[in-house]
């Protein structure tokens, strides 16, 4: 049975959520991308999944108390039409330097025969890099 892209997102985001990163990881294509605000200090796109989670997701053990082994995530908007599905969401943390993390994310997914094939990300870069890598 296959899953409608709406599903299969929610369900990737679920795993990641909970620290499944197995499950999370195969969710996206071999050759994914994740585009990230090109004002963020590591690179503005990650090629392919392994990239993806070794890079990409490894960023957050040098930011936040739970590293990449859980996510608090709370799902606001999911919109879904044909192959793409837009997810507003708001992100909770403490990061390792003490400071509480909160701001709010909008993921772009494009999906195509059941696999995430392109993540692009909108979030106040000006805010994490302040909050998380440059705090005052």
């Amino acid at each position: 049975m296959s899953k409608d892209e709406k599903t299969l997102v929610l369900e990737y985001l679920e795993d990641i959520q909970a620290g499944r990163h197995d499950a999370a990881y195969d969710a996206f294509a071999e050759d994914a991308t994740w585009t990230t605000p090109p004002s963020l200090p590591w690179p503005g796109k990650f090629f392919g999944r392994k990239d993806i989670f070794e890079g990409y997701f490894a960023v957050d053990k040098g930011l936040f108390t739970t590293g990449m082994d859980s996510y608090d995530l709370e799902i606001r908007l999911v919109v879904a039409q044909g192959e793409h599905v837009v997810v507003e969401m708001t992100h909770r943390s403490t990061g390792l330097n003490g400071r509480e993390y909160l701001t709010d994310h909008c993921l772009v997914f494009d999906v195509r025969d059941e696999k995430i094939q392109a993540v692009r990300e909108y979030i106040d870069s000006l805010y994490l890099k302040e909050s998380m890598i440059d705090p005052a």
